[in-house]
């Protein structure tokens, strides 16, 4: 439908470019044509050019009406019932509703990308979980995507901890299985060594704000390690080994994997030399402050110079990325390269970008810094350095617990109630984030994080499971035609549903609104990968969810006094509905329980 509206728009209006918009309701109609652009290319008044193509269109199966300077598109109830389900239900089992094919592209996904020897904040959330549906969303539509984790696994951080672990651990606690006599006691799944090597870290800076001597310390063990003294590299790769190993236990419990846990800042590190020789012969180093190395950018608009190398002559993080970018261009040969990296990392990504412009044309316009706000506190920002920070694990644990209490208090009987409360605890948290504008800080309150209710991703799930209730009721293979058959990638594929051969009693307008809503699953994809966020997405499946209640509610799906061929075509709905919801919940890195 959308293509002959097209075809006649361009037949009508030659040379004048067509983009379709979806209007904000389904009373409305299912697609609109804006007629400014085209009425100021023709020299008339856009609400008189929307009337004209109007009168002058016709498509079989729709309307075709001007409102305003609008021309809208709204399909027959039939029509929109038969394309709507048809897409649905009988997607192939490799390309589900929504997804594209190989579009031939390939894309790097960097995400996440902690530091070593720090435990997840909540602050980490944002970049794992935003990096994994972009990661997720991509592939759904036809990309070929590398899923990366740029480890903080080197830099002058590993100076203070190799600096901290020899002053308060290295004599009566090598090993890092006791408590810190002088440190705080800590709740029992708190007591690993990574959390004792966090301790560490927060001490040290603790200790050299009145001792500005142990930042030459610091310095000094850094220097050490990219020396390759043995003593330091031991030490590093003994703390980046136990870091790993808790790093991928969180991942598993998130349900976010990478291609490459290996390529680290360190991985690059035997290429440092080689980034710093061309960035010499292509003529953009000059020295700087104490012996720096630096690249100026004034030319590009960028006031402050890019750091390469200190004036000790150790690295520096930009240095890293440099390389990074150049590995990834002979590795992956990519078009695009997303860095899923807070704000305050805005002037890096500018400087970066603009010294591979300088360095190599085949960059311009491939690199872009995807950067979102960060998670503060009520009080303020949150510091590793000081130690006000809330753990990731632990909001996802209060999560749990809080809705397994819910769950106990209204469904005691449930089956599998440890399995489903972390479902929708990591539901309400991951969603919650989603719902918030990638851009816009978020300030943490457990309250907001773990709402189960309103705007959130338990109501999402609680559709889905009502609908699986509804069709376990109806009997027969209803309840198995929304079950999963198998997963591969971001693709879910279920069983053959064929469409039902009338579709009656899905001309109802809440029945409508439903359909309308599911058609605007795709759009709703597709801009998550445009816009680099998971909103429009989460945003959708909640209107999806609160059109489906009114669906529920007004249109009686097993009511004996239904005919059969309504009862048919409601059911199909409803598999359609735990369909779409299902897939998109699980793009953005969430279940959906098949009970609540």
């Amino acid at each position: 439908m959308r293509r002959i509206f097209e075809q006649q728009l361009g037949e009508a209006l030659p040379g004048v470019d067509i983009t379709l918009e979806r209007p904000k309701s389904g009373e409305l109609g299912d697609l609109a044509f804006p007629c400014f652009r085209a009425a100021k290319q023709l020299g008339k008044n856009p609400v008189q050019l929307a009337q004209e193509l109007a009168a002058a269109m016709s498509v079989q199966g729709a309307k075709v009406v001007a409102t305003g300077p609008y021309l809208n598109l709204k399909l027959a109830p039939g029509t929109r019932a038969q394309a709507v389900l048809g897409a649905i239900l009988e997607a192939p089992p490799d390309r589900p509703y929504g997804a594209r094919p190989a579009q031939g592209r390939k894309v790097i996904v960097e995400y996440s990308s902690p530091n070593i020897a720090k435990l997840f904040t909540i602050g980490h959330l944002r970049s794992t979980m935003i990096g994994h549906a972009l990661a997720q969303t991509h592939q759904f539509l036809g990309y070929e995507v590398v899923r990366l984790n740029h480890l903080g696994d080197w830099g002058t951080q590993f100076g203070t901890l190799l600096a901290a672990y020899t002053r308060w651990a290295q004599g009566g606690n090598t090993a890092l299985e006791a408590d810190f006599d002088w440190a705080e006691p800590a709740p029992e799944k708190r007591r690993t060594p990574l959390f004792r090597l966090f301790q560490l870290y927060v001490r040290f800076h603790a200790e050299e704000e009145n001792d500005p001597a142990m930042r030459d310390e610091a310095r000094d063990w850094f220097k050490r390690l990219e020396a390759g003294d043995a003593e330091a590299r031991r030490f590093w790769s003994w703390f980046r080994e136990i870091s790993l190993k808790e790093f991928q236990r969180i991942y598993d419990r998130l349900g976010v994997r990478f291609d490459t846990l290996e390529q680290g800042e360190a991985f690059y590190e035997d290429q440092l030399a080689s980034t710093l020789q061309r960035l010499e012969e292509a003529g953009l180093l000059v020295e700087g402050d104490k012996g720096a190395r630096i690249i100026n950018l004034e030319d590009v608009g960028i006031t402050t110079p890019c750091l390469v190398q200190k004036g000790d002559g150790t690295s520096i993080y930009a240095t890293r990325d440099l390389a990074a970018a150049l590995y990834r261009k002979e590795a992956y040969g990519f078009d695009r390269c997303l860095y899923v990296v807070g704000t305050d990392q805005v002037l890096h990504f500018q400087q970066i970008f603009a010294v591979l412009d300088k360095l190599d044309p085949w960059f311009k316009g491939r690199m872009l810094h995807t950067p979102f706000g960060m998670i503060k506190l009520p009080e303020g920002k949150m510091s590793t350095r000081k130690g006000n920070v809330i753990f990731l694990e632990d909001v996802l644990d209060e999560a749990r617990e809080r809705v397994a209490a819910i769950i106990e208090e209204k469904n005691p009987d449930l089956k599998g109630k440890a399995e489903v409360s972390e479902m929708l605890g990591m539901g309400a948290v991951v969603f919650f984030d989603a719902m918030n504008d990638r851009v816009k800080p978020i300030t943490f309150t457990w309250d907001r994080v773990i709402a189960l209710d309103g705007d959130t991703g338990p109501y999402v799930q609680y559709a889905h499971a009502r609908i699986l209730s509804v069709l376990r009721k109806a009997g027969g293979d209803w309840a198995m035609k929304a079950q999963v058959q198998s997963t591969h990638g971001p693709f879910l594929s279920y069983p053959d549903a064929p469409l039902p051969s009338q579709l009656t009693g899905l001309d109802a307008p809440e029945a409508q609104s439903l359909l309308f809503e599911l058609a605007g699953l795709p759009g709703a994809v597709a801009a998550v990968a445009d816009g680099c966020m998971a909103t429009p997405l989460a945003r959708q499946l909640v209107a999806v969810a609160r059109s489906f209640s009114g669906f529920y509610t007004n249109c009686p799906i097993l009511a004996p006094e239904n005919a059969p061929e309504v009862r048919e075509a409601r059911l199909a709905l409803c598999v359609a509905t735990a369909r779409a919801l299902r897939q998109g919940l699980f793009l953005m890195g969430i279940q959906a329980p098949d009970e609540m």
